[in-house]
């Protein structure tokens, strides 16, 4: 039970009422004996709006009913939350109350659908807002009895996992409409999952959300705060609608706008920067470089974002203690990495002793280069001079042509570049994003 309510709590993040009914307007249920589940229901506002739309058409059967809409839920207070509501809605709309709760007992099933769901065609309509939560973060005892049941291209994230579930459990003509996270439309590690979605669904409807307003309950955060995830409401079926490949997918964005536009990529070099793991070992202050007594020309200036002030990059307080494979390095050198190297975070200490997590040795820094922080409101650049070391996995950006970086810096804070940003980029919080390396080689850059 403890793991059932660690994964409530990390999960539980329900849906506002008015999001509920634009993404239940958008399937086509109810229509005759076309079914309807929620697999992870929560306290049932899924169910209860389709419970409204369906009584607020006719007056069904108490069976009829029953084989119209049902809900999962593997929580058992949230369970009983659901029963609750359904329960109560039943009553306004004349149900008696001792049938109202028998149905309602019977119509939201206490149960996991991850393991329990079937993995055949049973509903016409799947609707709701599936958990979203990294695999490794789900508590071990589930996880490990998911295992048996889940793919492994399914198995990032909770998310994939019933995205997965469901579409096997769909039937032919049927659709899937979910609020979800946005990140499986264009994480590489959930390529594989979006080209097996496809060979039986498409995107009928896809939306961004604003998470400020979407959800009424927004996981165990300050009241008022928004989750840490960025919604989209999306509709999945069989008839044409935008093809889900291993490509990614943006909401949102406006491909025709960067049309026949070069990308990064094709003009200039896009390296990441080295990590060169934990301070004072590999990289080290003028002090710290005093104190060991380490040569001059085994010190190159490092920077990283907060060298960075304004819009301009100051000068370096950090050095890049340089070493070779092939060479061992002086006596200075090599006292200094002994003393320290206990200090190294355990993913640093793999290879040679005298060599860094990530070696820059083979780096060409005799030209200068552009700097681009990984988390960035936009993808404005600073200029690095030559004999600079980026670290810490911020970006580079290099070109040998004369004259072209300061084309690429211009390009770079340019309206059209900021916007593909927005439309492309994983969204952090407080509007910044993150960046990275594939995503810049794509970015259109508008030169003079």
């Amino acid at each position: 039970m403890d793991a059932i309510d660690q994964l409530h709590a990390a999960t539980a993040i329900y849906t506002a009422e008015d999001v509920v009914d634009q993404l239940l307007s958008r399937l086509n249920w109810p229509s005759g004996s076309r079914r309807l589940v929620d697999p992870s229901c929560g306290d049932g506002i899924f169910l209860g709006r389709a419970l409204v739309k369906i009584l607020a058409q006719r007056v069904p059967s108490d069976e009829e009913l029953l084989s119209l809409i049902e809900g999962w839920e593997i929580h058992p207070h949230a369970c009983g939350q659901a029963r609750a509501r359904v329960a109560a809605l039943l009553i306004a709309f004349g149900r008696a109350p001792t049938v109202a709760h028998d149905l309602a007992m019977r119509m939201v099933h206490n149960r996991d659908f991850l393991t329990e769901g079937p993995t055949r065609p049973t509903w016409h309509a799947i609707a709701g807002n599936p958990p979203y939560l990294r695999w490794l973060n789900v508590p071990k005892l589930l996880r490990d009895d998911y295992t048996a049941h889940v793919p492994g291209y399914a198995s990032g994230d909770m998310l994939h996992s019933f995205l997965d579930r469901c579409a096997r459990a769909v039937c032919d003509g049927g659709e899937i409409g979910f609020v979800t996270s946005d990140r499986w439309l264009f994480n590489m590690g959930a390529s594989k999952l979006r080209e097996v979605l496809g060979k039986r669904l498409s995107i009928q409807h896809l939306e961004r959300l604003d998470a400020k307003t979407a959800f009424y309950r927004p996981k165990q955060r300050r009241a008022g705060t928004p989750p840490r995830i960025h919604p989209v409401s999306v509709v999945l079926s069989q008839a044409g609608g935008q093809p889900l490949t291993q490509a990614a997918i943006y909401p949102g964005a406006n491909t025709g706008r960067y049309r026949g536009i070069p990308t990064l990529g094709e003009v200039a070099a896009v390296r990441i920067a080295p990590w060169l793991g934990t301070a004072g070992i590999f990289v080290v202050t003028a002090a710290q470089a005093q104190e060991s007594q380490l040569p001059p020309d085994v010190l190159v200036p490092a920077i990283d974002t907060d060298d960075i002030v304004g819009d301009q990059l100051r000068e370096p307080s950090r050095y890049a203690v340089r070493t070779h494979p092939d060479v061992l390095p002086v006596k200075e050198v090599l006292d200094h990495l002994e003393r320290q190297m206990p200090r190294m975070a355990p993913r640093g200490r793999e290879g040679k002793a005298w060599m860094p997590p990530e070696s820059f040795h083979k780096l060409d820094l005799s030209q200068p280069s552009l700097l681009v922080p990984r988390i960035a409101k936009s993808p404005k650049a600073v200029r690095v001079p030559a004999g600079y070391l980026p670290i810490n996995h911020n970006i580079s950006i290099v070109s040998a042509e004369p004259g072209l970086l300061d084309q690429i810096e211009r390009a770079l804070r340019s309206d059209l570049a900021s916007d593909w940003v927005r439309e492309h980029a994983a969204p952090l919080e407080n509007g910044y994003f993150s960046l990275t390396t594939t995503l810049l080689r794509k970015l259109p850059v508008q030169l003079d």
